[in-house]
């Protein structure tokens, strides 16, 4: 009977087989792989995020400057903030009533018994039957997109940024003034 428990003993003492132990390292590989995958997906998202906040810092830079200290005027420029960064900025003056249009219809529709919008006459116009409706302010859009990444070409990363800028108008235009000079309105308003 001796004989016969000393193998049980032997299959006991053994281990691990060399099936056994390749199917360990695979399934431990496979759990570091994908883990690995996830670290990297990880850094990638934040290195991405870190670059927008970057981009957005710059761009809110760049906005609060626009018609400080100098005025607003419509065109487009561009430059680099540093070497990883440059923008492109586009000003384009847009009519006051197209964008104050919109909401009030919308604040119609949405409540019936809303109040009807009020005229917009200037105070030299008022008492003469209307005339030319001047707006108290010029408005601009001002659009910044800020351009990063490796040579700026294929791999380049975007950000748009967008917003709506009022400056007082000249004062010296006259337009709707009583003894200003004869100007044609800005935008498309009916003549005297």
């Amino acid at each position: 009977m001796k004989h016969r428990r000393q193998p049980a003993n032997r299959r006991r003492l053994r281990g691990f087989t060399l099936i056994e132990m390749v199917a360990a390292f695979l399934v431990f590989a496979i759990g570091i792989g994908v883990l690995m995958q996830i670290l990297a997906t990880s850094m990638h998202s934040a290195r991405q995020s870190s670059q927008y906040t970057m981009a957005a810092l710059w761009a809110q830079s760049k906005l609060d400057t626009v018609g400080v200290g100098e005025p607003i005027e419509a065109g487009r420029s561009s430059g680099r903030f540093d070497d990883n960064y440059s923008w492109e900025l586009d000003i384009e003056q847009v009519d006051p009533a197209s964008v104050e249009q919109p909401q009030q219809q919308t604040a119609m529709a949405g409540n019936a018994a809303a109040p009807a919008p009020k005229p917009q006459t200037s105070v030299a116009n008022a008492g003469q039957g209307g005339g030319i409706e001047v707006s108290p302010f010029d408005l601009y859009q001002v659009d910044l997109t800020v351009i990063w990444g490796s040579g700026f070409g294929a791999h380049a990363h975007m950000a748009h940024f967008g917003t709506l800028r009022a400056s007082n108008p000249e004062p010296n235009n006259g337009i709707g003034m009583p003894g200003g000079p004869n100007k044609p309105p800005r935008f498309g308003g009916g003549g005297q």
